[in-house]
């Protein structure tokens, strides 16, 4: 079943940039072995921009010169519970 109507779309966009910060920060959390505040430099940065605002307005990503970002300890503790 679909609803039609401008609300369902900004919701389904919503969630899907949310997964993909989400898979960023497990990726980021594996690249770093679930240290916090180690810097990484993001290839196709560009593509995935929305979903690094995301995180990063979330507290669960700082981003340094608009190309490399960290996990903080909260992104940390976000992946290690989804994983519990």
């Amino acid at each position: 079943m679909r609803c039609q109507g401008a609300g369902w779309e900004r919701v389904e966009a919503i969630t899907e940039v949310e997964l993909e910060a989400r898979t960023l920060i497990n990726s980021l959390y594996k690249a770093t072995d679930g240290r916090p505040l180690l810097w990484r430099t993001i290839i196709g940065l560009s593509a995935k921009r929305a979903a690094v605002d995301y995180a990063a307005e979330r507290g669960w990503i700082v981003i340094n010169n608009g190309r490399s970002v960290c996990l903080t300890v909260t992104g940390v503790r976000l992946v290690r519970d989804a994983k519990a």
